[in-house]
C-alpha cells in the first residue's frame, strides 16, 4: 500500500499553493498588527506572532485556507502571576494577579497597565478570561475600522469579516484567495511558574472560553512549542499524521475529529516509540495509528497529552463517537487485511483510495473503477513520500 500512500499525500500536499496564500495571509497579518499596536496598552504587552496548528505543524491538507496565529501578550512583571491548578477543570490553570499589584501599584513606568489591569481581573486578582476577551475584541474592531475593514494588496482590495469565536478572533477572506485566520491571544508564562516538572522554556495560557459553564478564570494550558519537538524529525510521522487527517475530512461522520485529538494520538505514540518506529513504511504508521484511534473511540476517552485527566471526547456525545467507532473499525480492518501484501488487485486499490479519497478527487488523479494506480510526479524530497528503502512493517 506504500504506493498508494505516496500517491495520497501527493494530492493533499498544498505547496502548489503555499506561495501565494501565504504572502497574502502575512500581509494582512502586517497591517492588522500595525493597527492594533496604535493602542498603547496593546502595544507595550504585545510580545510577537507565530503560526500553529496544522500549518504552523507542517501538517495542512489539500489547500492552505486556515491559518492559526498566536499572539503572546507579556504582561507587567509576568513572573510574579501566581499559577494555580484548576481542580475542576484538567488541563487549565488560574491566574492569579497579586503579587503582581504590589509590584507595580506605584510604579510609574507601569501606571498605566496597572490600571488597565484592574479591569481584567476579579475580585480575587483572578485574570478573567471575559475581560481579557471583551477588551481585545474591542481593539479588534477598533483596529478593522481603522483599515476600513480592507486589506490592499498588489493594488487588489480585500474586504475583512470580523467574528469572535471560542478563543480566536478570527478573520475572514474572500478575495483574491478564500482563506479565514484564527488569532488567538496567549498570555506568556516562565518555566519556572509551569505546574509540570518537564517544562524547560516559556509556555502559554490560552484564553478559551468554556462550555456549559460560568467559570471564567480558567485558562487551557499550552506547550505549542514543546509539541513541536516532539513531532519533528520522526521520518513517516507527519505524513501518517496528514493521512489520517484526510480520512477524516473524507467521511462526514468523523467530522468531530478535530485535528488535535488527531495530534493527540501522535504525541502518545511518539512519546513511546523509538525512531525505528517511524522508519517504517508509511503504511504500517497509518494502520497502528488507525488501531490506536479505534482503541480511543472504543474505549470513548482520548486523554489530554498535558493532563491525563482531561478526556478531549468529553464534548462528543455517545451517538457521535459511535458513528465515528464503526467508521474506523470498518476503514481499519479494511487496510490491515492488506497490510503487508506485496501486490494488490486494482479493485482492492480502488478499495483503499476510497477510503481517504471522494470520487470526485479520485476521478481527477485519473483513477479508473479498476483501482489502476494513476501516475503522478514525485512530492518533494522534504515531504519524504519516497517508498524506497523503507523497513518492513515490525510485528505489534
Amino acid at each position: 500500500m506504500d504506493e498508494i500512500f505516496a500517491k495520497i499525500n501527493y494530492d493533499i500536499n498544498i505547496s502548489c499553493y503555499k506561495k501565494e496564500y501565504m504572502f497574502h495571509m502575512e500581509h494582512l497579518r502586517n497591517n492588522l498588527f500595525s493597527s492594533l499596536k496604535k493602542d498603547t496598552i496593546f502595544s507595550k504587552i504585545y510580545n510577537g506572532v507565530y503560526l500553529k496548528g496544522s500549518y504552523g505543524d507542517n501538517l495542512k491538507v489539500k489547500y492552505p485556507d486556515e491559518y492559526d496565529l498566536v499572539f503572546r501578550l507579556k504582561l507587567p512583571e509576568y513572573k510574579r502571576i501566581i499559577l494555580l491548578r484548576d481542580q475542576r477543570v484538567p488541563g487549565n490553570v488560574i491566574l492569579d494577579f497579586t503579587n503582581v499589584f504590589h509590584t507595580i501599584a506605584n510604579q510609574k513606568q507601569h501606571a498605566e497597565s496597572y490600571k488597565q489591569l484592574k479591569k481584567w481581573v476579579t475580585e480575587k486578582n483572578f485574570l478573567s478570561v471575559r475581560l481579557l476577551q471583551s477588551w481585545l475584541e474591542s481593539r479588534f474592531t477598533k483596529a478593522l475600522s481603522d483599515l476600513n475593514k480592507q486589506v490592499i494588496y498588489e493594488n487588489v482590495a480585500s474586504a475583512i469579516t470580523y467574528r469572535k469565536q471560542g478563543p480566536a478572533h478570527t478573520i475572514f477572506m474572500n478575495n483574491p484567495y478564500k482563506y479565514s485566520v484564527d488569532f488567538v491571544p496567549a498570555i506568556v508564562l516562565s518555566s519556572s511558574q509551569a505546574l509540570l516538572n518537564t517544562i524547560t522554556g516559556d509556555w502559554d495560557a490560552i484564553p478559551k472560553p468554556l462550555k456549559n459553564t460560568p467559570r471564567e478564570i480558567s485558562f487551557r494550558a499550552s506547550y505549542d512549542s514543546l509539541e513541536h519537538d516532539i513531532i519533528k524529525d520522526k521520518k513517516s510521522l507527519k505524513n501518517a499524521l496528514r493521512i489520517m487527517k484526510k480520512f477524516r475530512d473524507r467521511h462526514q461522520n468523523m467530522s468531530n475529529l478535530k485535528s488535535y485529538y488527531i495530534k493527540t494520538l501522535f504525541l502518545w505514540r511518539a512519546s513511546k516509540e523509538r525512531t525505528y518506529f517511524w522508519n517504517q513504511s508509511i503504511s504500517c504508521v497509518v494502520i497502528e495509528l488507525f488501531n490506536d484511534l479505534k482503541t480511543s473511540l472504543q474505549k470513548c476517552k482520548l486523554p489530554y497529552f498535558w493532563d491525563g485527566n482531561l478526556n478531549l471526547y468529553e464534548n462528543i456525545g455517545e451517538s457521535s463517537l459511535l458513528e465515528m467507532r464503526k467508521c474506523v473499525e470498518n476503514k481499519a480492518a479494511t487496510l490491515a487485511k492488506f497490510k503487508g501484501l506485496r501486490g494488490m488487485a486494482d479493485n482492492d486499490n480502488y478499495r483503499v483510495y476510497a477510503i481517504f479519497l471522494t470520487e470526485a478527487e479520485r476521478l481527477k488523479m485519473g483513477m479508473q473503477k479498476n483501482g489502476t494506480i494513476p501516475f503522478l510526479p514525485q512530492p518533494e524530497e522534504n515531504e519524504q513520500t519516497s517508498t524506497s528503502h523503507w523497513p518492513k512493517c515490525s510485528v505489534s
